[in-house]
């Protein structure tokens, strides 16, 4: 199994964690866990193949961008 944790630096933690809730699909081949850590939002994602992984980790990454940009726009 491949395992990728991303640490991301955010404002509002708590928003973005909770944002990001909806998009987590577990099932027999990946499992992602989110949870927040001070200033930080902290997404722990584990999966048999290794292109699953490359592409929920990009996701993430691409949500967590467009909130972070939203964010600074308030």
């Amino acid at each position: 199994m491949h395992e990728s944790i991303l640490r991301l630096k955010c404002k509002n933690t708590e928003a973005v964690a909770k944002s990001l809730q909806p998009d987590i699909k577990n099932d027999a081949d990946s499992q992602t866990t989110i949870r927040t850590d001070k200033n930080f939002v902290v997404i722990n994602i584990r999966s048999e193949k290794l292109s699953h992984l490359k592409a929920i980790v990009n996701s993430y990454l691409s949500i967590v961008a467009a909130l972070n940009e939203v964010e600074e726009i308030k």
